[in-house]
């Protein structure tokens, strides 16, 4: 099974630092034996120029793939500083990042908004890395299998006819809010556990027998701890976010697969 590792940039870089990391990362995944799928999120301003640079020498990087942080939960219309889903076509985008803790927690979105963005993009048939997690207080209250669950049901409920007709276009990305960019990454048995929860969820949800549904770990992702998270059970890949600012980092995670 061919693991996913995504890149997540977040609000970081200039032009000329992301097209060289896009270089060394591009040059980094060709010299690996064994490839994983690999999704970059780079700033929007940036995609076009990012998706030229993953372009060069194609036949080589058939692998890694172009996504967006965020998109509008509405079509095209009066709706400033928004990017709709069908402006990410002339970029190539093949993924979406939706409900990341960043856009819930800071930017205020709720599950009714998340909800509206795994709707426009499954009619577009785009695919989906949808994020779900909980807070610290949440954490230590043993709150984490009804946010996951109330989270998931909420996102997907709206979708769930075409979802279930195009199953692998949506990939969960299980997120502990108090891991992300802390350094401090989730015990491998609360890992294990919070990903079965998930798989459980999306069978009695989509009837996703078959597990095409893949789930990723996010949450302090680093060289030293990668190969223990991707050997866990029902970790599919791993959403990275500060060790994707680094070739050498990211390259050294995809190498563990």
């Amino acid at each position: 099974m061919t693991k996913i590792i995504a890149a997540n940039w977040k609000q970081n870089g200039s032009l000329k630092l992301l097209i060289k990391l896009t270089r060394d990362i591009r040059t980094g995944i060709n010299r690996l034996k064994k490839r994983p799928k690999t999704i970059l999120f780079p700033p929007s301003i940036y995609l076009d120029p990012i998706s030229k640079e993953i372009k060069k020498n194609k036949a080589n990087n058939k692998n890694i793939q172009l996504g967006i942080q965020n998109i509008s939960p509405y079509n095209n219309g009066a709706y400033t500083g928004e990017i709709s889903i069908g402006m990410t076509n002339d970029f190539g985008c093949t993924y979406i990042l939706i409900g990341h803790s960043e856009r819930r927690h800071i930017f205020m979105e709720s599950e009714k908004f998340i909800s509206n963005k795994v709707s426009i993009a499954f009619q577009k048939n785009k695919k989906v890395i949808l994020c779900v997690g909980e807070t610290l207080k949440d954490y230590r209250s043993n709150n984490t299998k009804q946010v996951i669950t109330r989270q998931i049901n909420s996102a997907l409920r709206e979708s769930l006819q075409l979802i279930k007709k195009n199953k692998k276009n949506l990939v969960i990305a299980y997120e502990p809010v108090w891991a992300i960019g802390t350094g401090r990454s989730a015990k491998i048995q609360d890992i294990e556990t919070t990903h079965t929860l998930i798989r459980k969820l999306l069978f009695k949800l989509i009837n996703d027998t078959k597990s095409e549904i893949k789930i990723l770990y996010g949450g302090s992702v680093s060289p030293q701890n990668a190969k223990e998270i991707l050997d866990a059970e029902n970790v599919d890949g791993a959403l990275v976010g500060g060790a994707s600012l680094s070739a050498k980092k990211f390259i050294e995670i995809c190498r563990t697969i």
